[in-house]
């Protein structure tokens, strides 16, 4: 194993600004920004449709689902078995409508409201109890419907805060989120985290990272050490 490399030599709000300017957060690349405006039930679904799928697939599929049941939690469950066929295009459809559905009754046995005003914690716990329902979800819901400081973490953002050297490589998701929201600043966290995404589909890709077109390159000690700052 090697060492773990430096750290990236520029502070968050710098990062933070350089991204801003460099990649575009746009909502039609978003499954949770794409759903935001139908309230806090739908985001979640649309962030379990979201999950292992590509956003162009997980946001036809939330479509399909809104318009065969204007994503009322009972007509949700009424489908039975047929909700795996209105969700087929995100894939893994039997475990993404065994989350729904436990999410739908969640949704009608404490209310919207509970998700939209109920205590932090204790909607945390009632989501993480449902199965298919990880930390990641929970995060991308807190951060961006209830404003709570988390940072959620994908891949995108595991692999770049291994490569800024904010984390080691194989970092737990609890030590990735909690270096990223500590260098982005709890104010940033959920802008910064889109902007990872885009950056980590634009330049810093898992294979052949565009390192020496990357913004960022004069400050990374990855491409630093790979010769790519240029």
């Amino acid at each position: 194993m090697g060492e773990r490399p430096k750290v990236i030599s520029a502070d968050g709000i710098t990062v933070y600004n350089i991204l801003k300017g460099s990649v575009t957060v746009r909502q039609e690349d978003f499954t949770a920004l794409h759903s935001l405006p139908d309230g806090p039930f739908a985001l979640l679904v649309a962030i379990i449709l979201s999950q292992n799928s590509n956003d162009r697939n997980s946001i036809a599929a939330y479509d399909d689902l809104k318009r065969a049941t204007g994503l009322d939690p009972a007509r949700i469950l009424a489908l039975g078995d047929g909700l795996e066929q209105v969700i087929r295009r995100a894939g893994m459809v039997r475990q993404k409508a065994r989350a729904i559905k436990e999410l739908a009754r969640l949704a009608l046995e404490r209310g919207v409201d509970f998700l939209e005003h109920g205590d932090i914690n204790e909607v945390e716990r009632a989501l993480l109890s449902i199965r298919g329902i990880g930390s990641k979800t929970v995060d991308v819901f807190l951060s961006l419907y209830r404003k709570v400081p988390r940072f959620a973490v994908d891949t995108h953002a595991k692999r770049i805060a291994a490569r800024w050297g904010l984390t080691r490589k194989g970092a737990s998701y609890e030590e990735v989120s909690g270096a990223l929201l500590n260098f982005f600043g709890p104010e940033r966290s959920d802008e910064a985290h889109r902007l990872l995404i885009a950056f980590g589909r634009a330049y810093c890709t898992a294979r052949n990272p565009r390192c020496s077109e990357c913004p960022l390159r004069q400050y990374c000690p990855s491409a630093t050490a790979t010769g790519a700052q240029g």
